[in-house]
C-alpha cells in the first residue's frame, strides 16, 4: 500500500443553519445495501455463461488496485483528526467540568464529549503559547489552555476533505523524503457527514487523476519495483452502522466506483459495487446486476481464502470461475 500523505485541507464541518452554504446531498445507498442483503436473481448456467467473464475481469481490476486502501486510510486519519479536535470534559466527580482525554482524568466521573468540534485551536499562555493544539489533548498546552479557533457546537452537516495523492515518485517510501503535496499527482475530494464529532456511514466524492504506487513486494519499491496506478471518477461507500466503535480494517465496507482505473499505462472502465475487508486481502464480494432496470435482479459473487461462491435468491452455494461450474454438498449444480 502506498504511503498516505498528510491531509492538505480539512474544511469546516458545516452546521445546518441559515448562514451556512448549501451542502451536497449524500447519495442514497440503501437500494445497493438491500441488493446485497436480499439478492433476487436465481443463478444458472445460462446466466454464468453470460456474466462469468465480466465477474473475473472486475475481480482482477479491483484486486490489482489499492485505491480502496488509500481511501479507507484517509478516512481513519480524518476520524482521528476529528476526535482530536472534539472537546471533552469530566461529567461528575472531583474534576467535574474540567477538560479531559479519557475516564482516567475524571476520578469518580466520566470523560464525555461536549459535542463541540474545535478547528484551528491554539495554546493561550504557558510554555506553548500561540502554538497550534488539539482540544482533545489535555497535554498540548502546559500551564496554558487550548481554545479559540472555529467552534462548531454539535455539528450536524458535512466535512469536505481534500488531499493530494502521493504520486509515482518511488522515493516517497524513504523516511527523509519531502512529501510536500504536488497537485500534479491528482487529488481526492470527499464529503462526509458528521454528527457529534463522528463520521457517518456514507462517504462520497470524486477522484481527479489520483496517482499512487503499489509495491509489488514488501512496503517499498526496492525489492521488486512498484505498479503505477491511478483512479479518475466518482466514489461512494458505506462503512456500516458500527464502524466508529470497531476497527475499520475488520469491517466489510461497501464501495461503488464509476470511473477509470489506471494500471501500468492501461485504463479500465469500472462501474461496479463490491465489498472488501482490509484485514482480509483475499475477501471480495461483487454485486452482479443483471436486471433492467438497475438493481431489479442481482446476485453476489464471493471470493474468499477458502474458495468462491454465489449468494442468490435460493441461498449460498460454491462456484469456481476457473472450473466453470457451481456446486453444493450434493454435487455439481450446473456448469457453463
Amino acid at each position: 500500500m502506498s504511503r498516505l500523505p498528510a491531509l492538505t485541507l480539512l474544511a469546516l464541518a458545516l452546521p445546518l443553519d441559515s448562514c451556512a452554504p448549501s451542502l451536497p446531498t449524500a447519495p442514497d445507498l440503501s437500494p445497493v445495501l438491500q441488493a446485497y442483503a436480499m439478492p433476487t436473481a436465481v443463478v444458472d448456467g445460462t446466466i454464468m455463461a453470460e456474466f462469468a467473464e465480466e465477474i473475473a475481469e472486475a475481480a482482477e481490476e479491483i484486486e490489482n488496485s489499492e485505491l480502496l486502501d488509500e481511501i479507507l486510510d484517509l478516512l481513519v486519519q480524518v476520524q482521528q483528526d476529528l476526535e482530536a479536535s472534539t472537546a471533552k470534559a469530566c461529567n461528575g466527580g472531583a474534576n467535574d467540568g474540567n477538560a479531559c482525554t479519557n475516564d482516567a482524568g475524571c476520578p469518580d466521573g466520566t470523560c464525555v464529549t461536549t459535542g463541540d468540534l474545535v478547528l484551528s485551536a491554539t495554546c493561550s499562555g504557558g510554555e506553548n503559547d500561540g502554538d497550534a493544539c488539539d482540544v482533545g489533548d489535555v497535554t498540548a498546552c502546559p500551564n496554558g489552555t487550548c481554545g479559540g479557533g472555529v467552534v462548531l457546537p454539535s455539528p450536524t452537516g458535512a466535512v469536505n476533505v481534500s488531499y493530494v495523492c502521493p504520486g509515482w515518485d518511488e522515493r516517497q517510501f524513504d523516511e527523509d523524503y519531502d512529501d510536500s503535496p504536488d497537485p500534479a499527482n491528482g487529488a481526492i475530494d470527499l464529503f462526509l457527514t458528521v454528527v457529534h464529532g463522528d463520521i457517518g456511514a456514507v462517504v462520497w466524492g470524486t477522484a481527479d487523476e489520483c496517482q499512487y504506487l503499489v509495491p509489488i513486494e514488501g512496503d517499498s519499491c526496492d525489492a521488486a519495483g512498484c505498479f503505477r496506478e491511478s483512479y479518475d471518477g466518482g466514489i461512494a461507500l458505506d462503512l456500516g452502522p458500527s464502524w466508529v466503535s470497531e476497527d475499520i480494517s475488520e469491517l466489510p465496507v461497501t464501495f461503488i466506483l464509476e470511473g477509470n482505473i489506471g494500471f501500468e499505462g492501461d485504463d479500465f472502465r469500472i462501474n461496479q459495487s463490491f465489498r472488501v475487508v482490509l484485514a482480509d486481502e483475499s475477501f471480495l464480494e461483487i454485486l452482479v446486476d443483471i436486471g433492467d432496470p438497475a438493481l431489479s435482479e442481482t446476485f453476489n459473487y464471493i471470493i474468499a481464502a477458502d474458495g468462491q461462491g454465489i449468494r442468490d435468491a435460493t441461498g449460498v452455494f460454491g462456484c469456481s470461475l476457473e472450473e466453470r461450474r457451481c456446486f453444493d454438498e450434493s454435487g455439481i449444480l450446473f456448469s457453463w
